[in-house]
């Protein structure tokens, strides 16, 4: 019996995870911007296990809304995605009925 849901079911849920983890950790970094001595967290370098701080990092706003805006265009690209999928299948077990 063929499968349902397709792999890109299962990428699209990894993609969203990712970007739902990326936007909590550039969340983080702009709410404690102002805070003396935070150290950002970049999501690449933590997802890598590559923790390689340096002594005089701080938080780059510009960088972050930046990074913030790019991960929230990728994120509803991928739910577009997905509910077009879902789509597709409701219009394939619609037809299915008639």
């Amino acid at each position: 019996m063929a499968e349902i849901f397709d792999a890109q079911f299962g990428n699209l849920e990894r993609a969203m995870e990712i970007a739902a983890r990326r936007q909590e950790v550039i969340s983080h970094n702009l709410s404690n911007a102002n805070t003396p001595g935070f150290e950002p967290m970049d999501f690449d370098e933590e997802l890598m296990r590559a923790v390689k701080r340096q002594d005089s990092r701080s938080v780059n706003i510009e960088e972050e809304m930046a990074a913030m805006t790019e991960n929230s265009i990728k994120y509803s690209a991928y739910v577009k995605l997905l509910s077009s999928k879902i789509n597709i299948l409701r219009t394939v077990a619609t037809q299915g009925r008639r």
